[in-house]
């Protein structure tokens, strides 16, 4: 069992936290080595609250896995 409570727990299962405006209709993807940086590693994902950085709506989070590869390509989910 792995556990992905806190951001910096996310971080170590090579996860990503995709961050999306509704307002905006914008992706952008959270820099968990910044904020485990920053002293918040320990935060609770479900806790963390984001901005957009265009209109600085909160935004909603999505956990993503590691992308799998095969040699050179790349393999999509």
């Amino acid at each position: 069992m792995i556990s992905m409570r806190t951001i910096e727990e996310l971080h170590s299962q090579n996860h990503t936290l995709a961050l999306y405006c509704l307002s905006c209709n914008r992706w952008g993807v959270a820099d968990l080595a910044r904020l485990i940086q920053n002293g918040k590693g320990d935060k609770p994902v479900t806790e963390a609250r984001f901005r957009c950085r265009d209109c600085g709506e909160i935004v909603e989070k999505q956990v993503r896995p590691p992308v799998p590869s095969l040699g050179e390509a790349v393999a999509y989910i």
